[in-house]
């Protein structure tokens, strides 16, 4: 999915999951929201917002991808991105944690942000990473747990 609106509020992401996912049916439908947004570099696992559930399934999808670097999934949370509406809506949502080596605090959101800050080397293995889960989360029998709202 692709959309705008995430630094006015996520509202791209909010008018996604209202306009697809607002039936139980519809809801069912989705295996997982994997979201790449903080920034460039090398993709290192994902923060799991609280899920040990979910947690111990991305465990197992990340131990092949090790070799690539993706080394770590981290029970924490993170905020302001594309996944909350998802979360917000009872469907399981996960960004990834990223490698800054890059891209930090003073070129992120200035004039200085510039896809050529990204290596091919850091968006190929990102690509695989996201690939992999992508088809891990679609070839699954069992289903990802969504974040619990209690």
């Amino acid at each position: 999915a692709l959309w705008s609106g995430e630094e006015q509020g996520l509202l791209g992401a909010r008018a996604y999951v209202a306009q697809r996912f607002n039936t139980a049916a519809a809801r069912d439908q989705l295996a997982v929201y994997l979201n790449d947004d903080p920034g460039s570099g090398k993709t290192l696992g994902f923060y799991m917002e609280g899920n040990t559930a979910a947690k111990a399934i991305f465990d197992r999808w990340l131990l092949p991808l090790h070799d690539l670097g993706a080394t770590r999934n981290v029970v924490e949370k993170i905020g302001s991105t594309d996944h909350v509406p998802f979360n917000e809506a009872g469907l399981p949502g996960f960004n990834v944690i990223k490698d800054f080596n890059a891209y930090d605090e003073r070129t992120r959101h200035t004039n200085a942000d510039y896809p050529e800050r990204m290596t091919d080397e850091a968006l190929r293995q990102s690509a695989i990473v996201m690939a992999s889960f992508a088809w891990q989360a679609a070839m699954a029998d069992e289903k990802i747990p969504p974040q619990s709202t209690k």
